[in-house]
């Protein structure tokens, strides 16, 4: 679901930004794309959100439960606002992930709800869970990087910044809309390129596209400065930012 209730202003998908077209991804290209993953024996980070706030789907719980199913070896890492986090389901999506990451917005480092109050509060006295959870306090006005020149509190800003530099998402990062189309990359939250459809791919023909193919030929020949996005996107990934597992094996 191409949604999101938070109102980030350095997010260009927020609540009080024009809207993309509604967007739910339906239960048989879901597991469709799980399938996938488990043919190829997927063993890597999943994240069942982009640019959205996961809770908003109520079943993100099932989803997770039938991802991991499919694979038991992949590691699986949510961001969520907490918003819409119960105790509840905390406790209920806790054992299907390796990382769960609450972005606590609130500009005087308050916790936002009493429901998260409690689960912060039973996350530092539980060492196994706590080592799973990262609560961060985040300032809601803060400004992050251009979003691909799309951020809207980076907008027009003379301090702006041009990195020419290689990216290293379109070589380890696959982004799927709910549509089932595949976008450039985490800061293509409007969907501007479309590097394939997996409602009629699968996976690994996405991956091998010709089209992935080029934009990663023309990042390695040139940098950014011939992508679209690219050209105005001034974020920096460093090497260890994959989520490792944390949960033991079932195996």
């Amino acid at each position: 679901m191409n949604r999101c209730n938070g109102t980030c202003p350095f997010c260009p998908v927020n609540a009080t930004q024009p809207q993309r077209e509604y967007a739910r991804m339906t239960d048989e290209l879901f597991r469709k794309i799980i399938d996938d993953l488990a043919d190829i024996n997927y063993q890597n980070t999943i994240s069942l959100y982009s640019n959205n706030e996961p809770f908003l789907d109520e079943r993100i719980i099932d989803f997770h439960r039938y991802a991991n199913e499919k694979l038991p070896r992949a590691s699986f890492l949510l961001y969520t606002n907490g918003s819409l986090l119960t105790f509840d389901k905390f406790t209920e999506i806790m054992p299907f992930l390796d990382l769960l990451i609450i972005d606590n917005y609130n500009d005087k480092k308050e916790i936002n709800t009493p429901e998260l109050k409690r689960i912060y509060d039973f996350i530092q006295e539980n060492d196994e869970i706590g080592g799973r959870v990262i609560f961060d306090f985040r300032l809601l006005n803060e400004v992050f990087t251009s979003r691909g020149g799309q951020a809207p509190n980076k907008k027009g800003k003379n301090d702006k910044r041009t990195v020419n530099i290689v990216c290293p998402l379109p070589f380890r990062q696959l982004i799927i809309r709910p549509t089932g189309k595949v976008s450039l990359c985490c800061n293509d939250a409007l969907g501007r390129y479309t590097l394939g459809d997996l409602n009629t791919q699968t996976i690994a023909e996405v991956w091998a596209s010709p089209e992935y193919q080029r934009i990663r030929g023309e990042m390695l020949r040139n940098g950014r400065k011939n992508l679209m996005l690219c050209r105005d996107c001034d974020s920096v990934f460093g090497p260890g930012e994959v989520t490792t597992r944390k949960r033991p094996r079932k195996d």
